[in-house]
């Protein structure tokens, strides 16, 4: 009998050791495996930067290369308002009517509405357009609107890279079409 209770003690003893021992042990999560959650891109903030493009219509066509600055509130996880104004100077020329003619610069003041996958964004854009234009050697200001559209893309918190659709008519001056290419840089925290 005192065998048996000396084994019944010695495996008592046994059994609550690796008890008090597992007390000393690091935890363990709850899951196997928890993906980490990446924080949604936020698009709010201003901007500013430059761009190079080509520029066509009615018997003219060119270069064009300029600088934008604008701002951007987030309104929910995937939709993005903002402000945008441009200007580029031009090497937009040709004949239009038997006239030789050359647009100087180009700008607009627009709205854009954005839809976002994180860190890409579909967009409108629409607004005021103005240019300078010479034509048989008289120069003329001329204004009108833009409508656009555009896909933006931030590689990095600061920086993201566009590429921009945009139709100018600018009443009894020119009908413009330009496609752009261009690089933002975001003050994040304003």
């Amino acid at each position: 009998m005192k065998k048996f209770l000396v084994l019944c003690a010695a495996l008592t003893a046994l059994s609550l050791a690796p008890a008090a021992h597992a007390a000393d042990m690091p935890t363990r999560p709850l899951y196997k495996y928890q993906p980490d959650i990446a924080p949604v891109f936020n698009w709010s903030g201003f901007y500013v930067g430059g761009h190079v493009g080509y520029g066509f219509g009615d018997d003219i066509d060119g270069f064009l290369g300029g600088v934008q600055a604008g701002y951007n509130w987030q309104f929910s996880r995937n939709i993005v308002f903002g402000l945008e104004a441009d200007i580029s100077g031009t090497d937009i020329n040709g004949s239009t009517g038997g006239i030789n003619s050359h647009i100087d610069y180009l700008g607009t003041a627009r709205a854009r509405l954005g839809y976002t996958w994180d860190r890409t964004m579909i967009y409108g854009t629409g607004g005021f357009a103005f240019s300078r234009a010479a034509a048989a050697g008289v120069h003329d200001t001329d204004t009108g609107y833009a409508l656009g559209a555009g896909l933006e893309w931030a590689y990095s918190n600061a920086w993201t890279l566009k590429a921009e659709y945009m139709y100018h008519d600018l009443g009894a001056g020119f009908d413009v079409s330009t496609v752009k290419f261009g690089a933002n840089y975001r003050f994040t925290g304003f």
